[in-house]
């Protein structure tokens, strides 16, 4: 029987994990489809630890399979209330937050032809779209936590947050620096740029989202370890589209595209231009629309190693149809003005292309 000790021990293990995981994790970066597949993961790890717990006779290891028990139970749940009314009442007992804002104007040289963007954040969601008017507009907009409020406040005085803004391009690296102990800092980026102008977009961040709308870019590269990466209408000649935990969605338009992910689903519309797509994921599935224009072809190979490729396109000529690999082309490929070329992998989800 456990001991008093061992069961206050316990508890504030399960305390610990649950604030720790409303505090610390950015929940909001993962699809819904997403949220339920942890979910579901933490309960097949439940029951594996329930049915290891039946069949140990140590009590080292029985002792060892409830503290695993415990600290998924406890994510999960912070998981599961992460968007609930319960998060704020855990942040009023966790870390103290200081907040603030810093906004810059300015406008491009009307004679370039190519302006550059680059954002490289390490906490912190990046939004870059555009908008009417011929000026830019940046906000930066940090978080400071800390075990005080004098402490957050003091973190957030004491960083620079200052973008480098010239006649040709915009560019911001967040802070790297040290904070101490149980002390972070975010930092979120919004940028508007002007509407019909031709952009170099470089956007990385180590733990946030990416979110593109209306860019026209001759290159784009957006990259980020933990979040999603969504597009509204962003048309590139190259783009290279990553992220390791998150999804990959929104409306494309490339001649050339590289998008993967490692933890996440793809679901893309891609524009009627003559275009080469290679997407690739381990754990998630893909899902593209084509469009349904006669003057557009396609020639797709899609492959998965657990479930089902569909293509569900008219006129499409199958070359090879298995259960978890197709390959073919539509009969206008070698006529059509506008040819579009995908090969699509997954390990473990599903592939439609419709």
């Amino acid at each position: 029987m456990r001991s008093s000790a061992m069961r206050l021990g316990e508890f504030l293990i399960f305390l610990g994990v649950f604030v720790l995981a409303l505090q610390y994790i950015d929940w909001g970066a993962f699809a819904p489809i997403e949220r339920a597949d942890l979910v579901i993961t933490g309960g097949v790890v439940l029951l594996i630890c329930f049915v290891l717990a039946l069949w140990s006779r140590s009590l080292l290891f029985d002792e060892l399979i409830h503290v695993i028990a415990l600290v998924v139970g406890a994510a999960v749940l912070g998981l599961i209330v992460s968007k609930s009314e319960v998060s704020t009442w855990v942040n009023v007992l966790g870390p103290e937050r200081a907040e603030k804002t810093f906004s810059f104007d300015g406008a491009f040289d009307p004679t370039a032809a190519t302006l550059t963007v680059t954002l490289d954040l390490h906490n912190g969601d990046a939004t870059v779209q555009t908008w009417e008017q011929n000026s830019f507009q940046v906000v930066l907009k940090a978080r400071a936590r800390a075990w005080s409020l004098g402490e957050a406040q003091r973190l957030i005085e004491s960083v620079t947050l200052q973008p480098q803004l010239s006649p040709t391009g915009i560019s911001f690296r967040a802070p790297r620096q040290a904070l101490g102990p149980f002390s972070s800092l975010e930092t979120d980026v919004q940028l508007w740029l002007p509407r019909g102008r031709v952009y170099e977009l470089n956007v990385s961040s180590l733990n946030g989202a990416i979110s593109v709308q209306e860019i026209n870019a001759a290159t784009a590269d957006l990259n980020t370890t933990n979040g999603r990466i969504k597009l509204n209408t962003l048309t590139a000649q190259n783009a290279q589209l990553q992220t390791a935990n998150g999804s990959i969605s929104g409306q494309l338009s490339a001649s050339q595209a590289t998008i993967s992910t490692a933890n996440g689903s793809i679901d893309l519309i891609l524009g009627s231009v003559t275009g080469n797509y290679e997407l690739s994921t381990f754990n998630g599935s893909i899902e593209l629309d084509v469009p349904d224009d006669p003057s557009v072809g396609c020639a797709i190979s899609a492959q998965s190693m657990t479930s089902r490729v569909r293509v569900q396109i008219p006129n499409f000529l199958f070359r090879d149809q298995e259960r978890r690999r197709v390959a073919g082309q539509t009969n206008n490929l070698q006529t059509a003005p506008t040819k579009i070329t995908i090969t699509a992998t997954t390990t473990n989800g599903s592939i439609e292309v419709r």
